[in-house]
């Protein structure tokens, strides 16, 4: 499905999205992503998933999930 802007499409503009990374106990990496959505509810809603059933979002939690795992351990999920 084709996603285009138009004169009636709301640009929310841009939002912040922060990295943390650290060394954890027994030379684990600990990762934190911040997503900070305030003043963009229509992004807030697609990354969080409420709009899978249109066919979009939710892909951020995958996404971030296999890298935290790839990071915390050295080894990505298996699937």
């Amino acid at each position: 499905m084709a996603h285009g802007h138009g004169p009636g499409d709301d640009v929310e503009g841009f939002t912040r999205l922060t990295w943390e990374i650290e060394e954890g106990q027994g030379g684990v990496t600990k990762l934190k992503v911040i997503h900070d959505l305030e003043g963009a509810p229509k992004l807030a809603a697609l990354v969080s998933g409420e709009m899978e059933d249109m066919g979009a979002g939710g892909g951020w939690s995958w996404v971030l999930s296999d890298l935290k795992t790839l990071l915390e351990t050295g080894k990505p999920l298996k699937g």
